[in-house]
């Protein structure tokens, strides 16, 4: 049966309104969105790396963007699921996870990973803006452990079952512990104490837990 038309719009009788022409529409507003939320991150990402996330704001990325204040508002609560929002965009694309013959050297490779990460990207930046506000907001604090930690402990995870693997490795080693007691001094020393992470501070780190993970001593 031939379809008719209804306000311009090709519709097909034979399934009720709901043909190609309708999934064409709806696929052009999800690509409107796709590209209206990508204009935003992007002016987002660009005042943190100008500005820095203290100066972040909703108003300046709507400037930057030319998208409306409350169309942001829809999709952010705030500047800080802003900056979590241009995280998330880019912490996909960044891995610690090294590999090596061994996992001494393997561990030192992530520690040292870390510390780069850290102390000389956007992203550690951002991470570094974001550590006071996860500790006050349990959403942000919820969201941030499910996308960005759970990130990290799945690559720790991974290199201990390489570990247990090749008989480097004790069985039983819980990797979120591991992941605490490697990363947990490079962020000790970042926000609280101030000691300086040096070339050599991922290898003392591994140097000092080393023997509590090995399954046989070693001479770490």
């Amino acid at each position: 049966m031939a379809g008719r038309r209804k306000g311009g719009i090709q519709m097909d009788s034979s399934s009720g309104g709901q043909g190609a022409s309708g999934g064409g529409l709806v696929s052009g507003h999800q690509k409107r969105r796709a590209r209206t939320e990508r204009a935003v991150l992007v002016a987002a990402r660009e005042l943190l790396a100008e500005s820095g996330f203290g100066r972040l704001t909703i108003e300046g990325v709507a400037e930057r963007s030319g998208v409306a204040k409350t169309t942001i508002y829809r999709r952010y609560r705030s500047r800080n699921d802003l900056a979590l929002g241009v995280l998330l965009d880019m912490v996909g694309d960044v891995s610690t996870q090294p590999y090596a013959l061994d996992t001494l050297t393997e561990l030192t490779r992530l520690v040292d990973r870390t510390v780069d990460l850290m102390s000389n990207t956007l992203l550690g930046r951002i991470m570094q803006g974001l550590v006071s506000e996860v500790a006050a907001d349990a959403e942000l604090a919820r969201t941030y452990r499910e996308r960005v930690v759970s990130q990290r402990v799945e690559e720790v995870t991974a290199l201990v079952e390489r570990g247990v693997a090749r008989g480097e490795l004790r069985d039983g080693l819980d990797p979120e512990l591991v992941t605490d007691l490697l990363l947990g001094p490079i962020y000790y020393r970042l926000f609280l104490s101030g000691s300086p992470l040096d070339e050599e501070f991922g290898r003392r780190l591994v140097a000092a837990l080393f023997p509590a993970f090995a399954k046989e001593p070693h001479p770490a």
